[in-house]
């Protein structure tokens, strides 16, 4: 995933064990049931899961950790964007004032 955000959009929040699991089941099963519904799917993958071993369950534990690792990584990133966002709109602002402060000041010396 790109670390780069448009318009304050949050990073993807990371997945689970489960759900990289059905990410990469899913396409099997459609090739083994083309007709299968949505649900009937969504029973098959769940079944399967739940008849990993621990140590095939092990794979996709750790996938979803570095998931997780991805998911706090882009997080701060984003969150540092915006607060350096917040302080250049802050910074703008405050200069402006300080502009017009001083426009006034000159102007009120030549009057």
């Amino acid at each position: 995933m790109s670390t780069e955000f448009n318009d304050g959009e949050k990073p993807l929040r990371n997945m689970s064990a489960y759900f990289i699991f059905s990410a990469e089941e899913r396409p099997k099963l459609r090739l083994e049931f083309p007709n299968m519904s949505f649900r009937e799917g969504a029973d098959r993958i769940s079944a399967r899961f739940q008849a990993l071993t621990p140590t095939q369950r092990e794979k996709y534990t750790k996938m979803s950790q570095l998931e997780m690792e991805r998911y706090i990584r882009e997080t701060l990133e984003w969150k540092n964007a915006q607060l350096d966002k917040e302080r250049y709109k802050w910074e703008s602002l405050e200069w402006k004032n300080e502009i017009e402060r001083l426009i006034l000041l000159i102007g009120a010396s030549f009057c």
